[in-house]
């Protein structure tokens, strides 16, 4: 009994020494990154948002930006989310919408990030857009996609969309993401809606 304890705490040990290099190469790479060129503007409030497509780093340089890595280093993956949905995942290729002013996009986006880097997406596969408050973007990358309601997540395969997580889960974020993925039932929050359009 001793033994199998002691070789699951150093399972664990080996996992959590993986997961930090795993960051810190993340980081590495992601500082020879520059930002893609956007527009800059002010919410009704006052807030700061950028629009256009972007990387990541438009989201760990802008003002106000300081959400990003919190949120990223606070999201917790479950136990076997990616053992269980890396290989389908290497398949699909994605869009994300999402706003810079957008509370849900703060409390969504991170997450789906740290998800997609422990799977080792390759990012060539995302595009990533930061919208308005009204949804659009200068060059309209959102025409003819419906985008009612930030983050959205689109999920292609074969060049098709198979499915959508929109601004929040129905159970969480994992599960929701994990079922798009694993090609199960989902109906995100606003199905109805985007059907009756």
């Amino acid at each position: 009994m001793k033994k199998i304890k002691s070789g699951r705490n150093l399972f664990l040990l080996w996992t959590f020494f993986l997961a930090i290099l795993w960051n810190i190469f993340l980081i590495s790479c992601n500082s020879n990154i520059s930002p893609l060129p956007v527009t800059y503007g002010k919410t009704i409030e006052g807030k700061p948002l950028i629009i256009g497509k972007i990387n990541r780093q438009n989201l760990l340089t802008y003002e106000h930006s300081k959400w990003f890595e919190i949120e990223y280093n606070k999201y917790k993956i479950p136990k076997g989310w990616i053992e269980k949905n890396q290989s389908e995942l290497s398949k699909m290729n994605l869009k994300l919408f999402l706003g810079t002013w957008c509370e849900d996009s703060e409390r969504e986006v991170p997450g789906m990030l740290k998800l997609l880097d422990f799977s080792g997406f390759d990012f060539s596969k995302i595009e990533m857009y930061a919208v308005s408050e009204d949804k659009h973007t200068i060059q309209n990358h959102e025409k003819g996609l419906n985008i009612t309601n930030v983050p959205t997540l689109i999920f292609y395969k074969n060049g098709k969309e198979i499915n959508r997580f929109v601004e929040f889960p129905n159970i969480s974020l994992a599960k929701d993401l994990e079922t798009i993925i694993q090609g199960d039932s989902y109906k995100n929050p606003y199905y109805e809606i985007e059907i009756n359009e």
